[in-house]
């Protein structure tokens, strides 16, 4: 499994990766710094991040390789977008921020891009993109003029501009790597949308494993620091670390399996008016909800009471797995079906941030939530496998600071914080997510109704004031001296 590793000032990506059924892999996309007391020239630095570069850029092109163009210009999902669009669209950010700042006389390589396959600007819903043309081959050697500009611009520029250059480099990157999630969530949906239900790419032929053991963690609460420890790299809203009180409560060792979840659908919990809040009930009526996103009953050809789609195609339901396409609505009215509730976000990376193992993610070679990836006592899969909704809106954290504040020329397209509206926050990673974009401090945020996303949920309750009395006098007493 991977492993974050905890220094004293906060936490790295270690070097490998261990899944349980195997030998160590190498990480696919390291971490800059190898440690908070590493020191690199600038030289060191220029190679460093050539190498994030060429990684990150090279990974996008590998997941659609098996793509046809056909596949690559299809658009099913309203604020959704085609692959070629993805493709092209992190290229454009790697032009306008990087290269047309910072490489005097460059030239864009297809004016028509820069506007064609910009961000959308104006906050609305992003327009429907009918791509037949440029075609696929043409936005890939247009892929190829950038990577060669940005190769060249690392290894060129005046070691003044240096550290501007590599915090806008870093920025794009980071860009790039969140599209990666998003492209595969676009893809999976264009080939559910086919009547003929295609898959992506085959099966990895892994061992079944059962879900971990459904137990509970106790906290005690008290102050907690949360956020992002500096400087390790992240986006602007994972910062700055800061203090919260949290009260004793329990948190679920794992997150509600597609078992559990049936459950609550064969109890009726889709039809009980009483567990949903209004505007969830509301969507679900209107939706025709009564199962996640690519559930689907089987038939005698199946074998199978219920199917669900992947991207490898129709599956059996297997009820070990982490459920996942779930609403933020659908989980807090299986909580309350439970008789629990969403864990707080803080109550979630408390928890974490002494978690040193990982579940599931891109880069595993599995792309669908795995059931029993984690050893020990728990907690599992905290940090991959399915993104898991908290009870909290998304808003910017005590002492926020707009990353371009008072620059007007600045792009936004990678600032987070100027989405805190109308969003709920997410914890952890998905299977579909980058190794170093999925950690302790990771912030996640979706609207409510949202069911793309590998989103999944585990359960928290309140612990009673008296029973945390109870636990604190039983506590043994501290060491003397």
């Amino acid at each position: 499994m991977h492993a974050f590793q905890k220094w004293r000032s906060g936490w790295t990506l270690s070097e490998e990766i261990r899944i349980s059924e195997g030998p160590p892999v190498p990480d696919t996309h390291p971490i800059l710094s190898a440690g908070p007391t590493a020191v690199q020239s600038l030289t060191q630095r220029r190679q460093s991040l050539a190498t994030r570069f060429q990684k990150a850029r090279s990974r996008t092109a590998e997941l659609v390789a098996t793509l046809s163009p056909e596949d690559q210009m299809v658009q099913t999902v309203p604020d959704g977008a085609p692959a070629k669009w993805h493709l092209a669209h992190t290229s454009w950010l790697f032009e306008v921020a990087v290269l047309i700042p910072f490489s005097p006389g460059y030239r864009a390589a297809d004016p028509a891009f820069l506007d064609l396959f910009a961000a959308n600007s104006d906050g609305g819903v992003a327009p429907t993109r009918v791509l037949s043309r440029p075609t696929a081959a043409e936005i890939m050697r247009h892929r190829d003029q950038i990577n060669a500009a940005v190769l060249h611009l690392i290894d060129g520029i005046d070691d003044g501009l240096w550290d501007s250059a590599e915090s806008a480099l870093m920025m794009a990157i980071a860009h790039e790597r969140r599209h990666q999630e998003r492209m595969l969530l676009h893809i999976k949906h264009a080939l559910w949308s086919n009547p003929l239900r295609p898959a992506y790419e085959q099966a990895p032929d892994h061992p079944h494993l059962g879900a971990p053991p459904d137990g509970w963690l106790d906290q005690p609460g008290g102050l907690v620091e949360v956020g992002r420890p500096m400087p390790l790299p992240g986006f602007d809203h994972e910062s700055p670390r800061h203090r919260v009180w949290l009260e004793p409560y329990r948190l679920a060792a794992r997150p509600v399996t597609c078992g559990d979840y049936l459950a609550f659908i064969e109890a009726g919990g889709y039809g009980d008016r009483s567990l949903w809040l209004s505007d969830g009930w509301e969507i679900a009526k209107a939706e025709g909800w009564s199962a996640p996103l690519y559930w689907q009953r089987g038939d005698s050809e199946s074998g199978s009471p219920w199917q669900v789609f992947t991207l490898y195609g129709m599956q059996p339901l297997d009820a070990d797995e982490p459920v996942c396409h779930i609403s933020w609505y659908e989980a807090d009215a299986y909580a309350r079906w439970a008789g629990k509730r969403l864990p707080r976000e803080a109550e979630w990376e408390a928890v974490a941030a002494a978690c040193d193992s990982m579940g599931n993610l891109l880069g595993t070679g599995h792309r669908h939530p795995r059931a029993g990836t984690c050893h020990g006592t728990g907690p599992w899969q905290m940090c991959g496998d399915v993104w898991e909704w908290t009870a909290d809106a998304f808003t910017t954290y005590p002492g926020y600071r707009h990353p371009h504040a008072g620059d007007k020329t600045a792009l936004d397209e990678a600032v987070n914080g100027r989405l805190a509206s109308n969003r709920m926050v997410l914890r952890g990673g998905s299977c579909l997510t980058p190794f170093d974009h999925a950690g302790p401090w990771t912030r996640h945020y979706l609207r409510p109704e949202t069911r793309l996303s590998m989103s999944g949920f585990r359960l928290a309750e309140d612990v009673p004031a008296t029973a945390a009395r109870r636990r604190r006098r039983s506590a043994p007493a501290p060491a003397p001296g």
